[in-house]
């Protein structure tokens, strides 16, 4: 996925006849050797050449990473195969190819997202506004515990319909393709929620800035649309809580609302718990414990609480869980 997977053997771009022609190759190698159901991504019709090929490979229940690695080590001997997470690239003689592995249930979606370069990515920013996540995977509500820290992903759905008008993206025009690259980035502006703040690069999270710098297709996303004149701008509410019971009522099956309320209390006792144990009492309580050591000192603690543990930091005063921690310490 980028081209760029592959350090020790060199690849170069091919034209989109030459695509073709590899693959009408591999998809045929694939066919009569194996069981995976492949599919190639798609791309908009008018695109000249091509860094890399993503092929989608269905997984059933039976099948796993070992053995599509196995199948790529027999039937296309390639000088160089690299993983990352569900990714598999190799090379095709002087080609990289990318098998996106991809379990059955999630089929759908998948192709979806993956298709049309940049979409999926550009979709996902303004999901991300309602407090959504959205990726190859489906629709997750992100839940952030008492620190900030993203500690839950809620399963919202993976109906690819359903994904799109919620986002207020018209699903019967994406199922027309695109002929331009240009056409993908009109549908996304195209979009009820756009809004172009969303997508400047000082705007990003940290780690989705790294990951755009590099992305050709999201530069050119943001000069079409500064070239642009009444792009609307939707305006998202800060909280975004606030859209909670819009999410809920749009997808009842996911229970949205009684999953969070029963994180939201682990959470509220999760919050006591941390402020009546935590490891800044620990150092103040033995100077110069820190680190591995203080790691051990309050596993050791917990060990010895067990299944009482939360039970216990919840009803004893913090003079008395001193006095237990220092015993079990020194003993």
């Amino acid at each position: 996925m980028g081209g760029n997977a592959l350090k020790n053997t060199k690849t170069v771009r091919k034209t989109t006849a030459c695509f073709k022609v590899i693959e009408d190759e591999i998809l045929l190698k694939i066919s009569n050797v194996s069981e995976y159901e492949a599919r190639v991504v798609k791309y908009y019709h008018t695109k000249k050449t091509h860094g890399d090929m993503d092929i989608l490979i269905k997984l059933q229940k039976s099948q796993n990473k070992s053995d599509v690695l196995a199948f790529i080590k027999t039937v296309f001997k390639p000088n160089e195969i690299y993983c990352n997470s569900n990714v598999i690239s190799f090379n095709y003689f002087d080609f990289q190819i990318d098998f996106i592995l991809i379990d059955e249930p999630l089929w759908e979606i998948a192709k979806h997202y993956f298709d049309y370069d940049c979409l999926g990515n550009i979709m996902g920013k303004s999901y991300h506004k309602f407090g959504l996540s959205y990726g190859w995977n489906g629709l997750w509500y992100k839940f952030r515990n008492f620190n900030g820290i993203n500690s839950h992903n809620i399963f919202i759905t993976a109906d690819p319909k359903k994904i799109f008008e919620f986002g207020g993206y018209d699903y019967e025009r994406y199922l027309k393709g695109f002929e331009t690259l240009e056409e993908i980035y009109k549908f996304c502006i195209d979009g009820k929620y756009f809004n172009l703040e969303t997508f400047k690069m000082e705007n990003l999270t940290q780690i989705d800035r790294k990951r755009n710098r590099k992305r050709k297709s999201y530069h050119e996303f943001l000069n079409y649309v500064g070239t642009r004149e009444g792009v609307k701008a939707f305006e998202f509410n800060k909280d975004k809580s606030s859209y909670l019971p819009m999410i809920d009522e749009y997808f009842p099956e996911a229970n949205l609302i009684e999953k969070l309320d029963v994180l939201i209390e682990e959470d509220r006792i999760n919050k006591e718990i941390a402020s009546k144990f935590n490891g800044n009492l620990i150092m103040e309580w033995i100077p110069g414990l820190e680190g591995k050591e203080l790691g051990l000192a309050i596993g050791k603690f917990k060990t010895r609480l067990g299944d009482r543990y939360k039970q216990y930091i919840l009803e004893t005063e913090i003079e008395q869980i001193k006095i237990e921690f220092l015993k079990t310490h020194y003993e």
